[in-house]
């Protein structure tokens, strides 16, 4: 099967549940879910776009695998003036998202149905960004 086309595994919705069960309650509300076209990562979107009842969701080549990360900020940018935006994507992409987000070249272990949060300030030229906190599937109670 091409990866394109993998599903998410009966384990993966089950930790998506968990994850997303306590990111609502710590008070996430995406205004737009962006996703890459692959089917796991619509999926996700779409278990995301129900927790949160977030009508929003728009499917991007941007957050493909490999795309740059300035692609995505690009996009983000366009969306202005919305404030919470949730993207859906692949590793190794979303953790170098995060690490252009946050000017710095770190790794970040992220996890098949994590979360991290990371505030920007402004939307014109490089981003600013802070790392508010990183939520795991362990950590939701999911795995």
């Amino acid at each position: 099967m091409a990866e394109a086309a993998r599903r998410l595994t009966s384990e993966g919705k089950r930790e998506l549940r968990a994850v997303l069960k306590l990111a609502k309650a710590a008070g996430v509300e995406p205004e737009v879910i962006l996703s890459s076209p692959w089917t796991r990562a619509i999926e996700t979107a779409q278990a995301a776009s129900e927790a949160f009842g977030c009508s929003q969701l728009i499917e991007t080549r941007s957050l493909l695998p490999d795309m740059l990360p300035s692609h995505i900020w690009g996009e983000i940018r366009s969306l202005r003036p919305l404030k919470e935006v949730m993207i859906v994507g692949h590793e190794p992409h979303l953790s170098r998202f995060a690490a252009f987000l946050l000017e710095a070249p770190v790794a970040i272990d992220f996890k098949k149905a994590g979360l991290i949060r990371v505030d920007v300030q402004e939307r014109e030229g490089p981003p600013r960004g802070v790392l508010k906190w990183m939520l795991t599937p362990k950590l939701a109670g999911g795995k």
